[in-house]
């Protein structure tokens, strides 16, 4: 059923030598990978530089969106007028009526007196 495992014979002075010479590489080369990731590290998270690349990032974005707003703006630009000239004409409804005022008395003068002479041609 199951056969018996047969080792072979195995110089063990020369395994562990190996073994502790690649142990001691690989850990060196750890260790320099960790060092070379810790001097990234402290100079992309410098003060300086995270300043740096947030003002870059914010630059990017504002850019990106004001380029939107002003494509926006150019796609419905007629849309965009009428809603300022309808806004400008309701918040400015006050000062209008009251310099429109006279001119519309003298039209409606006009209107009644044209009103008047109709009903009076009318009645003759």
């Amino acid at each position: 059923m199951t056969e018996p495992l047969h080792s072979t014979p195995h110089d063990h002075d020369d395994d562990g030598a190996e073994s502790l010479a690649e142990v001691s590489a690989r850990r060196l080369a750890a260790r320099t990978q960790w060092q070379k990731a810790l001097a990234r590290a402290k100079d992309r998270f410098a003060p300086a530089n995270l300043r740096d690349e947030a003002i870059e990032t914010a630059a990017e974005k504002i850019g990106n969106a004001a380029d939107q707003a002003a494509g926006l703006a150019w796609t419905h630009r007629w849309k965009i007028a009428l809603a300022g000239l309808l806004g400008g004409l309701f918040l400015g409804r006050k000062p209008i009526t009251k310099a429109a005022a006279p001119l519309a008395d003298k039209a409606r003068a006009q209107a009644e007196k044209a009103r008047d002479a109709l009903r009076s041609t009318g009645k003759r």
